[in-house]
């Protein structure tokens, strides 16, 4: 193992992935527990129109991965909120940015693990806490081994995961007009309140970010599979959408644990059923490792830059992995899972996320701010609207998800100070 202390060299991950790898990893941390089990909930609070929440969501997502896109090419580093609001506004809100970040992953492959609990809950009666424990242990197993593995592995789940959304579309389009899909249950705050909660199922472009140091142009490729990524889900989400509320209405669909299973039941009767139950744990399993991956390797490189302890930055000699941080984040994950609540959790992990994200799109309209001074017309339209938008949405859907997540988002920042102050103590902390 190796360490930064006493005048050692930095630990080094090893660089094996490109923009295919990157951009498959992405699309199967966006496909899983978003559509495939929080569709229902949100199809409650939106009904039939639900498809506008997640194109409002979509946008929101789009808007904050520009900013990434433009900002990873000034610093391709893991810990990418940390790393650009350091940029922008120095140590200190950086470090709030990346932690509120790395929990927010850690909680992220709670609420997926949950929804993986749900859909075997209802295809073999297993307990339901026990089994989202279960898969966040495997998964940890899995990323422990090394990326080259776990790249492999998300990348047949993520083929796996987006097959079973053509299903759903590919059922749901001869019953487009067979309803509504304007009819909105509780109006247009019941669209923006679904959106706030389907901003979870667009978490993951972020998490490509945090691939940074294994890729291997990550300057060039990073940018093209965040937006790639985030595009494509984009489209198959609201396709499904519309196919899933035209085949069952927005009713019975807010009303099953196992939302895509029901449609493809309706359609094609109970073998159906089974194979998109079957989907669905694939995409939820996937979800859980890419998400265990991402926070992993942000608290490794968080530990490195000196603002979380430097026991934390060590790579396993044989796996080349950072071992300690992935036995954290997944017993975390595991504590979080125990919550049982996949509502609530999702809730908590969108509220940290979305004020990372204002973060973040606030950094890019600082440091881009006086760049194409003698093209105003691209200087106010990509450099302060979009940024400045992206801002906006994030603080917007913040507001929106519930007392509880804002009481746990405060929670986090307020342990978030006393580490940095406790680090500042001790270490000192050095920035990047």
């Amino acid at each position: 193992m190796h360490s930064t202390t006493n005048g050692k060299a930095e630990p080094a991950l090893k660089r094996r992935l490109g923009v295919f790898s990157a951009t498959l990893a992405g699309v199967g941390v966006i496909l899983g527990a978003g559509i495939y089990v929080l569709i229902g909930e949100a199809a409650g609070e939106a009904g039939n129109a639900v498809w506008l929440s997640f194109a409002f969501a979509a946008v929101g997502a789009c808007l904050t991965a520009f900013s990434y896109a433009r900002l990873v090419k000034l610093r391709p580093k893991n810990a990418p909120e940390f790393q650009y609001v350091n940029m922008a506004f120095g140590s200190k809100p950086a470090f709030l940015a990346g932690w509120l970040m790395l929990w927010a992953a850690v909680i992220s492959a709670a609420a997926v693990a949950l929804g993986f609990a749900g859909y075997l809950q209802h295809w073999l009666g297993t307990p339901y806490v026990l089994s989202a424990v279960g898969l966040i242990v495997v998964s940890s197993l899995i990323v422990f081994i090394g990326i080259g593995e776990s790249a492999i592995m998300a990348g047949i789940l993520t083929l796996v995961e987006a097959a079973g959304l053509v299903i759903v579309i590919s059922i749901g389009l001869p019953h487009l007009g067979d309803v509504n899909l304007m009819e909105m249950t509780h109006g247009a705050t019941g669209i923006i309140e679904a959106a706030s909660l389907i901003f979870f199922a667009f978490l993951g472009f972020e998490g490509i970010a945090n691939l940074s140091e294994e890729m291997k142009n990550p300057e060039r490729d990073l940018p093209r599979a965040i937006m790639i990524a985030l595009g494509v889900s984009a489209v198959l989400y609201i396709m499904v959408a519309f196919g899933a509320v035209s085949v069952v209405g927005w009713e019975k669909l807010s009303q099953s644990g196992a939302p895509l299973a029901v449609v493809a039941q309706t359609v094609l009767g109970p073998k159906a059923e089974l194979l998109m139950t079957a989907i669905a744990l694939a995409s939820t399993a996937n979800t859980v490792l890419l998400m265990l991956l991402a926070a992993s390797r942000a608290m490794w490189a968080m530990s490195c830059a000196g603002v979380l302890p430097g026991a934390f930055c060590v790579i396993g000699e044989n796996r080349q992995t950072p071992w300690k941080t992935i036995l954290v984040v997944g017993i975390s994950a595991s504590l979080f899972a125990l919550m049982g609540d996949i509502g609530s959790v999702a809730d908590m992990t969108n509220f940290a996320v979305l004020l990372a994200f204002a973060a973040v799109n606030a950094s890019a309209l600082k440091l881009f701010y006086r760049e194409d001074a003698n093209r105003p017309v691209k200087r106010i339209a990509l450099n302060i609207c979009l940024p400045a938008s992206g801002s906006v949405v994030s603080l917007l859907l913040a507001a929106t998800t519930g007392w509880r997540a804002a009481l746990l988002g405060a929670g986090l920042l307020a342990v978030g100070l006393v580490v940095a102050r406790i680090m500042q103590r001790t270490s000192g902390g050095r920035t990047l």
